[in-house]
């Protein structure tokens, strides 16, 4: 069918159903869910914002329309498993006429300039919009981030930076309209024992902290994607894991060697609270924080 004419007048009724959020300086992300009779379906306007937008379908979206600048561009469905990206400095407003589950990511574009800065020599090239993109590697990149999304940790922040650089890397590697220098950007660099002990002497001292990347790169002189591809070539992980592992092994150190109470325990070493603290202790040591004490001290 030909896309031509104007978009019915907007209305701020019937909002999105909106079931998860999550705010970082880096990214904002959010579910939204809605079941039902979408007969009445009114026109919603997309808020403009110097950002890029990608909606990720959680399952078939059967129906609905898209509308940029007032001209019709987009009338029918998305399969699941697919991907729309949107630049927001233009005026869009959208129909949903279906059931639809989806994640919807926005970074603005200062901060895709910042980390592609970071990523990739010379001016950060702009993205090709897409509507229906199948892409494995953002399929995995939201489902890694489902989880937080959904149950937000205090202690997912430095997690939710990664996601986002590799987000950001994929998206500027496949949807990059020029001016790219090789898909593997810049060049790691060397983190050597110097910088190796340097970020673990920061990270020993703010471990009862909230810690994000960039701290630790500041720390180290380096770029927050820099340091973390260096990182993970020197180590053979991420700071993410090897943050985690510092935090339980002082954990277990304290289980084996004090009567400190779980709730202290999980505060000194910058778990969020002590249910997060025993869910990420049994998922990586295989026994809760109690049992795993009282079997030290048979």
């Amino acid at each position: 069918m030909p896309l031509t004419g104007k978009p019915p007048p907007v209305s701020p009724a019937h909002p999105p159903h909106c079931i998860a959020a999550l705010r970082t300086p880096l990214l904002t992300a959010a579910r939204f869910r809605h079941v039902g009779d979408h007969a009445d379906a009114h026109v919603q306007p997309i808020p403009q914002a110097h950002a890029h937008s990608v909606i990720f379908q959680m399952q078939d979206f059967a129906s609905h329309k898209l509308w940029k600048d007032r001209k019709l561009i987009h009338a029918g469905g998305h399969s699941s498993a697919t991907m729309a990206l949107t630049d927001l400095t233009s005026a869009y407003a959208c129909q949903h006429l279906s059931d639809y589950d989806n994640v919807r990511l926005q970074i603005r574009n200062d901060v895709l300039e910042e980390l592609g800065g970071e990523l990739y020599a010379g001016k950060v090239p702009g993205l090709r919009q897409q509507q229906g993109a199948e892409d494995e590697t953002m399929r995995l990149l939201v489902q890694a981030l489902l989880p937080s999304l959904m149950r937000r940790e205090p202690g997912d922040g430095m997690f939710i930076e990664h996601l986002t650089l590799a987000m950001v890397a994929h998206l500027l590697r496949r949807y990059g309209q020029a001016g790219m220098r090789g898909a593997d950007g810049r060049a790691a660099g060397k983190l050597g024992g110097p910088l190796l002990a340097k970020a673990a002497e920061y990270v020993e001292a703010h471990l009862a902290q909230n810690i994000t990347l960039a701290d630790i790169a500041k720390h180290c002189g380096m770029s927050r994607a820099t340091f973390a591809r260096a990182f993970k070539a020197a180590m053979g992980m991420t700071p993410f894991e090897w943050v985690r592992e510092r935090r339980l092994e002082h954990a277990m150190g304290l289980l084996r060697r004090s009567d400190l109470s779980l709730a202290d325990i999980s505060a000194e070493c910058g778990f969020s609270d002590q249910s997060h603290f025993a869910r990420i202790f049994t998922r990586n040591v295989g026994l809760a924080p109690r049992a795993w004490r009282a079997e030290q001290r048979k």
